[in-house]
Parts: structure tokens; C-alpha cells; sequence
């Protein structure tokens, strides 16, 4: 990281020799001409010895947990190794890591035996561990570990960076939202309504008439009563409903403020439904930038799929795609096409949650024309859109909801169901 260089003690030490020298020059003493040499020469002779003499260390690190939303703490564990046949000498150490992510100060590195070989952690190995804050979402790296030591003397200082960076991804701050009438498609009544078992995708049982063979454990009493013939239990398996995002990630007027609170937005309504059962599909209006899970993707215009998310532990997934997320200077001509697609293929209106930014006209008027898919339909806008976004497509029956940069998702959330409700009363 920095090469030797004389401390300040060393400076001063240098100096006294450098004035030691023109005296003995200037009166011809030889007394004093050894004292200055002794002292100009120690000093690059300590340089020479944290040159030479350096550490020689084998560095891991690992995370816990090594995932983090923005604003949370994770454990870093760095194990180092002596891997020099003699003692370590004493040293500093701290952990580089960009401004994104808040490391502790140099702190003092213990002395480390001889290396020994075939013992496993030994008085050759260390464990540091220290707690680092997540101050900025994206995939940070974060090492190598920064050894800075002096010679005996204290004339020198040289810092070594041993080991290599580990990426340490964090993740968009995620709020919790609650349950109601956004998160339910009610044109589909009960076929559509959420199956709320402790596991996701489980099967729902329903009646049928006995059949010669079945088992009559399965036998299903209430439906016998009601029927007035014998029924039994049939399992069926039920499919996961189904909802889309609409997530602008061209660059428009937007800031990066703005920005990363939309992209917050997307993080806390996709965890939202996919806590709720619902099977995500999200469409980027930039390059895509998400995988969703292999072999889920539903395909889309030209044949290209889009990304999609299960349930399970599909939420994880998300928020490690949108950690790494930018905004895009290219925009795609058939993001909305993309979406239509979708919900053409769907053959039921379904959830859809648009988070915007800005929007041209051709996009605006497509949008708007696949309301009658949607159920519900709402648009997130940023303050800095253009006033024509929310007019458009409010006049095409969508709940638009205005936010600005470091708005809550919740509270967002919160006013477009207070909206829904109204509406719904009203009508």
C-alpha cells in the first residue's frame, strides 16, 4: 500500500546527521563526520530492515451474514496465517474497504509464532473479527487486509496489503408492508385468493364422488352429509398467483436519490408479495440488469425471457439482483410490450405495481392500455416525472402515488391503500 518511508523520528534523525555532516566539513572534525554519518545512514538502514523483514501472511475472510440490507451491521472474520519460519513482529492492521461500507480504525495485530506446519490453527493463526456498518447498497469489496508496522527504533513505517478483496454485497433497505386489497386480484374471486398454509404451494383439498378402490381414510364426512352420497378428499394442486413489476431503470430526470428510493420501492412490494405467495415477474425499461431463478423466466417479446421469482427463497434472490442495480442510459422500446405480453398470456387480470420515473409518450399511452389486465393497478411516481405520467395514466383508471427521494416504501404503500379503499367505497 505505501512503500518504507522514514517516520517522523527518522526525519529528524536524518536532518541531525545532514547538519552533523556540513559541521565536520566546515571545522575538519572527524569526530563529528562519524556522527553524522551514523545518523543519515540509520535511518535508510531501518527502511531497508520493514523492506525485507516483511510480513508474510496467508489472509480468509468471511461474512456473517453475508448479505445485508443498507443501515445494517455484519460480523467480518479475517483469519490470518504466519507463514514465515519466524515470529511475526509487532504490527497495526484494519481492513480496507471503500467509503460505502464503515470499517473500525487500526487496531493492534497480536505477535504470531513460527509458522507450524501441519497444525491447524495454531500460535501461527489469528482471528479478527470486527462489526462493519452498510452505508450504500451495491456489491462493495472489502480487503485486503492492511498490515503497517515500524522497525524496532521506530526510524521507518511501511504498510503491506496481504490477501485478497471479498465482495460483500448489501442490499436495498426493506420495509414491511402490510396486507390488503393491493395484494389481491379480486376479479379472479376465490380461484385467485392466497392459500395461507405454513408452506408455500400447498395442496388444497376438495371433495369428489367414491369411487370403487379408494381408500375410505380418505372419506371426507362433511361433504358425504352435505351431499347425501359418499365423497372422498382429492388432493389438487394449486398454482401460485401471479403478479408484475414495472421497474424504470432508464435514466431520465431522476436523481440518485430519487433513484435508490425507487429502487427501495421495488425491494419492499417484491419481498411484500412473495411473503404473500405470489409468483414475481419484474420487466426493466432499461437493458435488463436481474436473472430472476434459472428456468423460471417467462419468455417475452423476441423470445428473451423475463426475470421471475419464486417462492421460497426467492426474496434473497431478489434483493441480490437489485443490489447491484444502475440506472441506464439506454432505454428498451418494448418494456411495456414485454409486460403486455405477460398478462396476455396470464388470461386473468393480476396484480401490477409500476415504479416510474419519467415515461414517453408511446410508453405512457401502451401503459395505460393494459389496465384493463390489471387488478389491481398502481403506479409509484417520482416527484422529479413529468406532470404527464400521473395524468395519464390516473385518466386510465391506474392509483398513482407520488414519492420523492427518502420517502419510506410503507408509507407509500400505506397511502395507495387508504386510495383503493376510497375508490372502493366510493364506487
Amino acid at each position: 500500500m505505501r512503500k518504507p518511508r522514514p517516520t517522523v523520528r527518522g526525519w529528524g534523525l536524518f536532518a541531525v546527521g545532514v547538519v552533523a555532516l556540513l559541521a565536520s566539513a566546515y571545522f575538519g572534525r572527524t569526530d563529528v563526520l562519524f556522527v553524522g554519518l551514523f545518523f543519515t545512514v540509520l535511518p535508510l538502514a531501518a527502511m531497508i530492515s520493514v523492506t525485507v523483514d516483511r510480513p508474510r501472511l496467508t489472509v480468509t475472510r468471511s461474512f456473517h451474514p453475508d448479505i445485508v440490507g443498507v443501515g445494517e451491521v455484519a460480523t467480518v472474520v479475517t483469519t490470518a496465517r504466519n507463514e514465515s519460519p519466524r515470529p511475526s513482529p509487532p504490527a497495526q492492521w484494519r481492513e480496507f474497504a471503500p467509503p460505502a461500507v464503515s470499517v473500525q480504525a487500526a487496531a493492534p495485530f497480536p505477535r504470531l509464532g513460527a509458522h507450524q506446519v501441519n497444525v491447524t490453527h495454531g500460535r501461527d493463526t489469528i482471528v479478527l473479527r470486527q462489526d462493519v456498518r452498510a452505508l450504500h447498497r451495491g456489491s462493495h469489496p472489502v480487503g485486503p487486509l492492511i498490515v503497517s508496522r515500524t522497525d524496532p527504533f521506530g526510524l521507518a513505517y511501511a504498510e503491506y496489503a496481504l490477501g485478497h478483496p471479498r465482495q460483500f454485497v448489501v442490499t436495498p433497505r426493506v420495509s414491511s408492508l402490510p396486507g390488503g386489497d393491493l395484494d389481491i386480484a379480486r376479479s379472479e374471486g376465490t380461484e385467485h385468493e392466497l392459500l395461507r398454509h405454513s408452506i408455500p404451494s400447498a395442496d388444497e383439498l376438495i371433495a369428489r364422488e367414491y369411487r370403487p378402490g379408494d381408500p375410505l381414510r380418505r372419506v371426507h364426512w362433511r361433504a358425504t352429509a352435505r351431499h347425501d352420497k359418499l365423497m372422498v378428499r382429492q388432493e389438487e394442486r394449486r398454482s401460485n398467483p401471479e403478479a408484475w413489476l414495472l421497474f424504470d431503470t432508464h435514466v431520465g430526470a431522476g436523481p440518485d436519490a430519487e433513484f435508490e428510493t425507487l429502487v427501495e420501492m421495488v425491494a419492499s412490494v417484491g419481498v411484500h408479495l412473495l411473503d404473500e405467495g405470489f409468483v414475481v415477474s419484474v420487466v426493466e425499461t432499461g437493458p435488463r440488469q436481474l436473472s430472476g431463478r434459472s428456468g423460471a423466466g417467462r419468455t417475452g417479446t423476441l423470445g428473451s425471457a423475463t426475470p421471475t421469482y419464486d417462492v421460497g427463497s426467492a426474496d434473497r434472490l431478489l434483493l441480490s439482483d437489485l443490489a447491484a442495480v444502475e440506472q441506464s442510459v439506454e432505454g428498451r422500446d418494448d418494456a411495456v410490450a414485454e409486460l403486455a405480453a405477460g398478462l396476455r398470456r396470464s388470461g386473468r387480470a393480476v396484480p401490477v405495481f409500476a415504479m416510474l420515473l419519467s415515461g414517453s409518450v408511446d410508453e405512457l399511452g401502451a401503459l395505460a392500455a393494459v389496465r384493463p389486465m390489471c387488478d389491481p393497478a398502481v403506479a409509484f411516481i417520482g416527484a422529479s416525472a413529468p406532470p404527464a405520467v400521473g395524468e395519464v395514466l390516473a385518466d386510465a383508471g391506474w392509483l398513482c402515488v407520488p414519492f420523492g427521494a427518502g420517502d419510506d416504501p410503507a408509507d407509500s404503500w400505506q397511502q395507495a391503500l387508504v386510495r383503493q379503499r376510497a375508490g372502493a367505497h366510493h364506487g
